[in-house]
């Protein structure tokens, strides 16, 4: 693969030939579709994630004298923003995700006869990954607070995620982590760098709004290093390849009813325990008063969505047993508080206040890795939901903090 440049035109056009263009079209259409013309533009005003540009590539092509038009969407570097695409390309998060999908994805693929899970990927380059245009097939981000026919949808493409990392490593005779230890390096959360720099900005904040809300401070501090023995492989449980950034904005619903979920956005892919996941995907997407309500009927889902996956294939793998995945999510509970205290003050900006604050060099660098706490403690007075959630994610935290030696590890 090319090497990439940050200081590269970022020229949107620019971003591919006409004849990856050509390429593309072909390989979405037949080889007999011959592309007359194409245009890229941004994909919408708002951002819809945070480690990347997002484009809308629109084609005209003619296939038997018929014309076609067709749209693709274009994830790349945001070399509009010096500062993110500094950050992003350090953090190695975009070639995590080249990696998956040119690597990983035709291995979990291959073989696997289930309902799909995640977004049709045409092209991958080092800096830009070109993909079917879902809105125009019905799918949508939908509201950062998830229903119950929501959170079933998004744990049914988990479940039949996790099914084809089994039936491949099954297929391979051995683990993918081992076969390919470069494509799950922990891109999330290390003690190095501007991501290092990005905890500490979040765990300051959180300690902050802990003291306002009666507890102490340096508890949660302390807690969130815990957060490192939640991402590893397990060595008694069953390991599968892992989405890892769960957040609302990652999986996208159609109108069916009930919906049916794909899994966008492999940016932060991780090898670990089944759990992993799905708890990342309550905590995330869902509140406390859902989670004490639904939990066990949401877990039940997902095992029962695995089974059927795995059953409807001719190779046989050793299916997880139901307690594993039980004795595994309360595993996995402190490490989903946690990441709900990094990701929220960010991902839970409504769209617009997020734009400003990513297309502003000085902002963003202040927010991200500097300081944060004046920005979230504000937006809470104004936003209750906001507030509601972000309190909510510290609260429990610091419940979990108070008997963090009563808590079952990560094993």
């Amino acid at each position: 693969m090319e090497t990439i440049n940050v200081t590269k035109n970022n020229n949107i056009n620019k971003l591919f030939s006409f004849e990856e263009v050509k390429e593309i079209t072909k390989r979405a259409l037949s080889n007999d579709t011959n592309l007359i013309k194409y245009a890229i533009r941004p994909y919408s005003n708002g951002r819809l994630g945070y480690l990347s540009s997002h484009y809308r590539l629109d084609i005209i092509a003619m296939r038997k004298k018929e014309t076609i038009t067709l749209s693709f969407f274009i994830k790349a570097v945001p070399y509009d923003l010096p500062d993110s695409a500094d950050y992003i390309i350090k953090k190695g998060v975009f070639k995590q995700e080249t990696t998956f999908y040119s690597v990983i994805m035709p291995l979990l693929l291959e073989g696997y006869c289930g309902e799909p899970w995640a977004a049709m990927c045409y092209k991958v380059k080092s800096d830009s990954i070109v993909f079917e245009e879902l809105s125009g097939k019905g799918y949508s981000i939908r509201d950062k607070l998830f229903d119950k026919s929501l959170i079933c949808a998004g744990l049914s493409a988990l479940a039949r995620m996790h099914a084809a990392s089994l039936l491949a490593e099954t297929r391979l005779g051995t683990s993918l982590n081992r076969l390919y230890p470069d494509a799950f390096v922990e891109r999330g959360y290390a003690h190095e760098g501007m991501t290092w720099e990005w905890m500490q900005s979040g765990i300051d904040v959180a300690a902050v709004i802990a003291e306002r809300l009666g507890y102490d401070p340096d508890l949660i501090r302390s807690v969130c290093e815990e957060i490192h023995h939640s991402i590893k492989p397990s060595c008694t449980k069953t390991n599968v390849v892992s989405h890892g950034d769960l957040w609302a904005n990652n999986l996208l619903f159609n109108n069916d009813v009930p919906p049916k979920c794909l899994l966008v956005d492999f940016q932060l892919l991780r090898y670990s325990p089944l759990a992993h996941d799905v708890a990342q995907l309550l905590y995330l997407c869902t509140d406390r008063n859902f989670r004490e309500t639904w939990e066990s009927t949401m877990l039940r889902h997902y095992y029962d969505t695995l089974q059927e996956t795995l059953n409807m294939h001719e190779i046989r793998v050793q299916i997880p047993s139901w307690s594993e995945l039980i004795e595994g999510m309360e595993e996995q509970r402190l490490g989903a508080v946690i990441a709900t205290v990094f990701f929220f003050p960010t991902v839970l900006m409504n769209d617009n206040l997020a734009a400003q604050l990513m297309n502003n060099p000085a902002s963003y660098v202040k927010f991200y890795f500097r300081d944060k706490k004046e920005f979230v403690l504000s937006n809470m007075k104004k936003d209750p939901v906001y507030n509601k959630r972000i309190s909510e994610a510290v609260i429990e935290l610091a419940e979990l903090a108070s008997r963090l030696d009563q808590l079952p590890k990560p094993s």
